[in-house]
């Protein structure tokens, strides 16, 4: 009876998450649109912090947590362990969907760009966490130094794109979104908020809480049930843009998502425990490697050739699964 009423209750988080994700990018994209905002500056700013949102309120709930409980490593690993394998679940599994579905056409500038940060984020990660049992204050605030240049460089484009002409198809957009109705675009931004902060802390309360029920690390469960709950925004902005034939923000969202998971939250978490964030060894000496590796397929071949494949998307999917399998095993053993 207790381990179904932990389950219900992380349902009931995990919707709570979903919907509240959906209703506040719902009403960011809305915000965007009226500025006459493009697609993948829309994705890789105003989508990925909102889809992202889900990933820092649980990593920070967590966190908090485990310091309210005198450094307690299991909720520290569940904090670490949901943003690592989120940047894995958006990268391995939704991007490798939409990379097979419907490879997205490649744009040079936008990109590049994008990808050099991605890049340079993935490496830092490997370097802090790979090297030590903890990611130190001083890393955390390296980390949140470059989300803030992240954040600055995509801010200066959206406004310098303000001066590029308006295709037809954004000017249709503009004018459906001016539409709308303001009342309930605001609305939908408070509620979605909300949504996603209460789902947040039932996730964490529950999978920390099943995690002792049933025995299985936090590590395991971070990187799995959690991480996969947290990523269901990104997943829902995906599977939309491949059905309005837009993948261009699917890219976009996932790209500027990663780096927040890495930079923002990873750096956020490290700093308020102020004697460093505690890594797992699994994290420390696995998932990072594996993360980066899947960044890699994506990332050179599409800057070698100059456009995306189904081939790194199989590829992409085949780490992303493999890894996940290793998990699975670590949890019955």
């Amino acid at each position: 009876m207790e381990i179904f009423l932990m389950i219900l209750l992380l349902c009931v988080g995990f919707f709570l998450i979903v919907k509240g994700g959906d209703m506040f990018v719902d009403s960011s994209v809305w915000i965007a649109r009226i500025a006459h905002v493009k697609e993948m500056i829309i994705g890789a700013t105003i989508v990925s912090v909102g889809t992202t949102l889900p990933e820092l309120l649980t990593s920070l709930i967590a966190t908090i947590k485990g310091i309210s409980a005198n450094g307690d490593t299991g909720y520290f690993s569940l904090a670490i362990s949901n943003a690592i394998g989120s940047m894995l679940c958006n990268s391995g599994l939704i991007l490798a969907i939409v990379l097979l579905v419907r490879p997205p056409k490649y744009d040079k500038k936008t990109f590049n760009k994008s990808s050099i940060y991605v890049l340079i984020i993935s490496v830092l990660l490997v370097v802090f966490i790979s090297t030590r049992y903890k990611v130190t204050t001083m890393e955390g605030v390296i980390l949140l130094v470059m989300f803030v240049l992240f954040f600055l460089s995509n801010l200066k484009d959206a406004l310098a794109s303000q001066n590029d002409s308006i295709s037809e198809s954004e000017m249709k957009l503009y004018e459906m979104a001016k539409a709308e109705s303001k009342f309930k675009k605001i609305l939908y931004f408070i509620v979605g908020a909300v949504g996603i902060a209460l789902g947040a802390i039932l996730l964490v309360d529950n999978a920390k809480a099943l995690a002792m029920t049933v025995g299985v690390s936090e590590q395991v469960l971070g990187v799995t049930l959690v991480a996969v709950g947290t990523s269901l925004p990104e997943l829902v902005t995906a599977i939309t843009s491949l059905r309005h034939h837009s993948t261009d923000i699917g890219v976009g969202n996932i790209l500027g998502a990663h780096v927040i998971n890495g930079t923002l939250i990873v750096g956020l978490i490290s700093v308020i425990t102020l004697g460093g964030l505690v890594v797992d060894s699994v994290t420390r000496n696995i998932a990072v490697w594996v993360m980066l590796a899947i960044m890699a397929v994506l990332i050179l071949p599409t800057l070698i050739f100059k456009k995306f494949s189904r081939v790194q998307g199989g590829l992409m999917l085949a780490i992303y699964l493999g890894y996940m399998s290793y998990n699975i095993y670590l949890a019955t053993i």
